[in-house]
């Protein structure tokens, strides 16, 4: 064999030939090239994919889910936090908040901190009455916010708490869908989501302050607590709530009957339905008739109603004689219809699968629906706050009340069925008394929840997709809620992008009043000074007994415009007011007098 034969080219062994029969060296290069790569860059790339490939399987467990859900709620809190009160509270600070709330609410924290107990001395349309805020709410729960005037005095400290308030609502909510959904974490972030950009919330933390807004957590607290058998934070959470507003507690008449007769804890349940009952009963009839001045129908608000009569038993006569009213009002009134068919929307509207939870939303529903006050049923500002709790929990129990349906639907199919609630026997336990009633009321909720239940196992949706699909629905609906109070919220969130370009002049005009100087104020500049005793809010004619008068006439409200400047020229004219100084704007002024001598007229008895 001729020696040279050893040398010649195997196919395969380095490369293909190239066109003129010689081997490619470049796949040799390459691999050279490899070899002699170092061996750290190499283990640092498998490194890198090992970390991302544990990651990966990680997010795909259950607890990697679980944990990823909780990381996106508390930034979606966060952000809600940080957002909308920078908004509400760049809103106080451009002078765009009103006397009507936040001048009455600040001054009544301030003063109650100072010993006045809910003293407020604004008076308007809806208020002429004692400078008292029980004339108008029973808001007990102030006596608790007080104390935190001592860190910061003035509006922006009861903001920021409404804001932070709010915002922690998402989290009870979070829990409840939690234990109701314990393999769908992320539809838990969902409705926590949901809840944060319902326009009623956002109405909520961008309008001023109301002491009602903070039922609408201690409420969703309140829920999650009774589902998880925790009767002393429920306990907590209801007392809470119920010190917010004088009606709160009706809401929470159904949640004592609830606990009573299918928690089979009737004294609890009956302390509950009672205690309610009998504080509503104190607000209504003791304590706001004392405060009011003697309004008309014994509520300051009831001229909301007299479209049903001149008082309440009035307007109950004339129900029960004509009863059809009832539904011709809301049926007749196209912004009526809008803002129920927006409540139904709140969080999917998914309740409809456990609309039981939506009997404690009734009273507040009845409440907005029949007021000639269209801001109430505007589905925006904080007329909603319970309605906004129970909707959004009721949404929860929906979806699961619907799991549940169609997994026993599908364990039947398998053979894999077990024995549940559905299934109980709906024979009456031989009691005698009380006891023997409170069973069969036991059981025919029991007989309802079992038709109910038929009814839901029969829609068509396999388990796998309900996740999914209700993601998805609380989208589509939360954006739909959105764009229906759109030009509202809009303008809300606009005030309150940053400052006003005369605002730091107007700051340091008003600085020159003494923090002990009895004041009169028009409407937006009001809550700027309502850390003293006394605050008139213009035109109100105890505005003449006032050291210090402040007019920024073109944001006043309208409709009082004329009788502002009818005032300012009365002071300037009478020579007993010298200007204490201006501060001038593209469409008017800001003025501060100051008055020299003695007033003009006497205070109105």
């Amino acid at each position: 064999m001729p020696c040279y034969a050893s040398s010649q080219f195997e196919p395969g062994k380095f490369g293909k030939l190239g066109k003129l029969g010689k081997p490619k060296v470049a796949s040799v290069r390459e691999r050279a090239t490899r070899l002699s790569e170092p061996i750290t860059s190499r283990s640092e790339r498998t490194g890198r994919s090992d970390i991302i490939a544990r990651s990966y399987a990680h997010l795909r467990s259950v607890r990697g889910r679980v944990l990823l859900a909780w990381a996106l709620l508390l930034v979606a809190i966060v952000l809600f936090i940080i957002l909308v009160g920078m908004h509400s509270i760049v809103r106080q600070q451009s002078y765009h908040t009103d006397a009507f709330d936040l001048g009455n609410m600040d001054q009544a924290v301030w003063n109650t901190l100072h010993g006045h107990l809910f003293r407020f001395t604004n008076r308007g349309a809806d208020w002429e009455g004692p400078p008292t805020r029980l004339g108008i709410h029973v808001e007990p729960v102030l006596l608790l916010i007080a104390p935190l005037y001592l860190i910061h005095s003035g509006p922006e400290t009861l903001l920021l708490l409404q804001t932070v308030a709010l915002a922690l609502g998402a989290l009870p909510l979070f829990l409840l869908a939690r234990r109701r959904l314990p393999t769908m974490p992320f539809v838990a972030v969902a409705f926590a989501c949901a809840y944060l950009l319902t326009p009623a919330l956002l109405g909520e933390a961008l309008w001023d302050f109301h002491a009602v807004a903070l039922a609408t957590p201690l409420l969703l607290l309140a829920v999650w607590a009774l589902d998880s058998r925790r009767y002393g934070w429920f306990a907590v959470a209801a007392i809470l709530a119920a010190l917010t507003k004088e009606d709160v507690a009706l809401s929470l008449i159904p949640l004592g009957l609830y606990i009573a007769f299918w928690r089979g804890k009737p004294r609890y349940g009956a302390a509950v339905v009672l205690l309610s009952i009998a504080w509503v009963a104190l607000c209504f009839f003791v304590i706001l008739p004392h405060f009011n001045g003697g309004a008309s129908g014994g509520n300051t608000y009831w001229y909301r109603y007299a479209w049903a009569g001149a008082s309440a038993g009035d307007a109950l006569k004339n129900l029960a004689t004509h009863p059809w009213l009832l539904i011709t009002f809301v049926l007749g009134s196209a912004p009526r219809r809008g803002f129920i068919a927006m409540q139904l929307r709140t969080l999917g509207g998914l309740g409809i699968f456990a609309p039981a939870l939506w009997l404690s939303a009734l009273p507040e529903l009845a409440v907005n629906l029949y007021s000639s006050h269209p801001e109430q049923y505007s589905g925006f500002f904080q007329y909603n706050a319970m309605t906004i709790a129970f909707l959004s929990a009721a949404s929860v129990y929906g979806v699961s009340a619907l799991y549940q349906a169609r997994l026993r639907v599908e364990q039947r199919k398998s053979g894999k069925e077990k024995m549940n609630a559905a299934s109980l026997s709906s024979k009456t336990p031989r009691y005698s008394g009380w006891r023997r009633w409170a069973a069969r009321i036991q059981q025919s909720g029991i007989w309802v929840y079992r038709r109910w239940q038929a009814l839901l196992e029969r829609i068509p949706v396999a388990t796998r997709w309900i996740a999914p699909l209700v993601i998805c629905w609380l989208i589509v609906t939360c954006v739909w809620n959105l764009r229906t109070a759109d030009q509202r919220l809009i303008n809300f969130w606009n005030v309150g992008a940053g400052p006003v370009y005369y605002q730091s002049d107007v700051d340091a005009l008003l600085a020159r009043i003494p923090a002990s100087a009895s004041v009169a104020a028009t409407d937006t500049l009001d809550p700027h000074l309502s850390d003293r005793y006394d605050l008139y809010l213009l035109p109100d004619p105890q505005s003449y007994q006032a050291q210090y008068v402040a007019f920024d006439i073109p944001h006043a409200v309208q409709a009082v415009q004329a009788q502002d400047q009818q005032i300012y020229d009365t002071m300037i004219a009478s020579g007993r007011y010298v200007v204490v100084g201006v501060v001038q704007y593209r469409s008017g002024e800001v003025v501060v007098l100051h008055r020299i001598g003695p007033p003009l007229t006497l205070p109105k008895t």
